[in-house]
């Protein structure tokens, strides 16, 4: 493996990853399904998610949680160890021609972002945020066209702005500050003290399988475009798009064909919603939320919204 960076380290920062389990298939028994048996440290049971003016808890394994970063403990950290003990040979602070490569895997395109994030880790000491507890605040003035992350971490949790629409850095984690103000975001960061920042971008396209293999080399994760348009999460594609491609050369098999069996035809639908969110105002956010009622079972509100769920 070859890899301009020097070390091994997520590019947006240590932070808190969620697996996102809004869909009929389990999350985890999907990934296992390919070998990825890492296991979380935690899994939310209880989502809030809030507008400027209504309210919705989500109960349920919403999402299973990870930490990134340098620590030992870290998923990058047991990924690469095993690896490692299985002969794989890296070669950090060195880049290959694409051209050369069997499998690119080199992340978001420099000058392809079309998801933004901003923010902040905390300390866990000093914040009453339980680990099964996950927020999220839909409000354009702190996120546009998006939504606020806080996620619960081990030794710190996160907090960060997502945005569709805002790709100036700086500008974006000027709106976060304003989210501090919010009095049930300001009671989560209690008297936690600033750990670090977190800087992610993210690159999706409409239909990433039809893309995926060029000249006999194949793109996995956010190198060939997957990436979940509708909330950004894009380790469950990383980790499935980089099995198949292993898959694809070590079987012979088709790697476009086990694309689309395994996603069939989840991005351009996805493509279409996040069309529609990055016209929603603040008030449809109030309009949606309050409709869904104070509490809703994952169960329910994944039949009620469809297997993309929001």
């Amino acid at each position: 493996m070859f890899d301009p960076k020097t070390a091994l380290l997520p590019s947006s920062g240590p932070h808190t990853e969620g697996i996102r389990n809004y869909r009929k298939t389990d999350a985890l028994a999907e990934l296992g399904s390919v070998g990825f048996d890492v296991s979380p440290f935690s899994t939310v049971q209880r989502t809030i998610r809030a507008a400027p003016h209504a309210r919705t808890e989500l109960l349920g394994p919403a999402h299973y949680l990870f930490q990134r970063g340098r620590e030992p403990e870290t998923v990058d950290q047991v990924l690469f160890h095993r690896a490692q003990e299985a002969g794989a040979r890296f070669h950090f602070g060195s880049s290959l021609d694409p051209g050369d490569a069997d499998i690119v895997a080199t992340g978001p395109p420099k000058d392809e972002t079309q998801i933004l994030g901003a923010g902040y880790t905390f300390s866990a000491e000093g914040s009453p945020l339980s680990t099964d507890v996950a927020c999220a605040l839909f409000d354009n003035e702190i996120a546009p066209a998006g939504y606020l992350a806080i996620t619960p971490g081990i030794d710190y949790h996160s907090i960060y702005s997502v945005s569709w629409s805002e790709f100036d850095y700086a500008r974006l984690l000027a709106r976060v500050h304003k989210a501090f103000e919010v009095p049930w975001v300001k009671a989560i960061l209690g008297t936690s003290s600033w750990v670090g920042k977190i800087h992610g971008r993210a690159h999706f396209v409409r239909d990433p399988i039809a893309d995926a293999e060029r000249g006999g080399v194949l793109y996995v994760g956010e190198a060939g475009g997957f990436q979940d348009a509708v909330a950004g999460f894009g380790f469950r594609y990383a980790a499935m798009t980089g099995a198949l491609a292993a898959r694809s050369i070590l079987e012979g098999r088709d790697y476009r064909g086990l694309l689309r069996q395994a996603f069939g035809s989840e991005f351009v639908e996805s493509w279409a919603f996040r069309e529609k969110l990055n016209a929603a105002t603040n008030e449809d956010y109030d309009r949606m939320f309050a409709a869904l009622g104070p509490e809703i079972t994952l169960e329910a509100y994944v039949a009620q919204r469809g297997s993309r769920g929001f």
